[in-house]
């Protein structure tokens, strides 16, 4: 029986993931139609497992704070924040809350943009701590080679007049290697996501076979 319902699972699976397929490679309402449906089908799931994560999120940290755990004065701040953004999001949109800007969007550039900065600015005694613990247990060619980088990096963001040369320096190296690794890992998760795709088309998915 269990075998049984893998089998139906897979070829469901198979059956939806080739119409969608084909729907998005023809032009042909037939194929497209159902297809967006889909894809709607899983916007609307996805939506469904982020609201629920949020509300397992509010009830773990509220856990906490019944029970006194460490750090529960964290987690108030955390059901606080999320209530009152929830609160202050259904009242700009039934029309209560009329503000120019809104009140999401200054809370959002003002509050968590600055915290996103602060916590890039965290990355770079991360990045100097790397460095430094690399070159104390060995020192290498590939770890004098990130110091250098790193180094350049660093002091071509100065705004000091006589480090013009190294702030050209930065720029190619922003532009040129940092621009193709990036690429190149975008690249490696797209192939990735095609391959995981054929192997649930095919049925080679070791969900199915568990």
């Amino acid at each position: 029986m269990r075998r049984l319902a893998g089998i139906l699972a897979t070829a469901v699976v198979i059956g939806f993931g080739v119409l969608t397929l084909f729907g998005l490679l023809l032009d042909t309402p037939l194929l497209a139609d159902p297809a967006q449906f889909f894809l709607q089908l899983v916007s609307i799931t996805i939506a469904i497992t982020i609201i629920i994560g949020i509300f397992n999120l509010l009830t773990v940290h509220l856990a906490r704070i019944s029970r006194r755990q460490t750090g529960w004065g964290y987690s108030l701040v955390l059901v606080i924040s999320t209530l009152a953004v929830f609160v202050l999001t259904i009242l700009e949109r039934v029309g209560v809350l009329r503000t120019e800007p809104a009140v999401t969007t200054i809370l959002l550039e003002q509050v968590q943009v600055a915290i996103e900065s602060a916590l890039a600015g965290l990355l770079l005694f991360g990045l100097v701590y790397g460095a430094y613990r690399t070159l104390r247990k060995r020192v290498s060619g590939w770890g004098l080679l990130f110091v250098l980088a790193l180094l350049v990096v660093l002091a071509g963001a100065l705004p000091l007049p006589y480090l013009a040369p190294l702030a050209s320096v930065r720029e190619w190296l922003m532009a040129v290697p940092v621009s193709a690794g990036a690429r190149g890992i975008l690249l490696g998760i797209a192939l990735a996501t095609i391959v995981t795709g054929i192997r649930v088309l095919i049925g080679q998915d070791r969900s199915y076979r568990e």
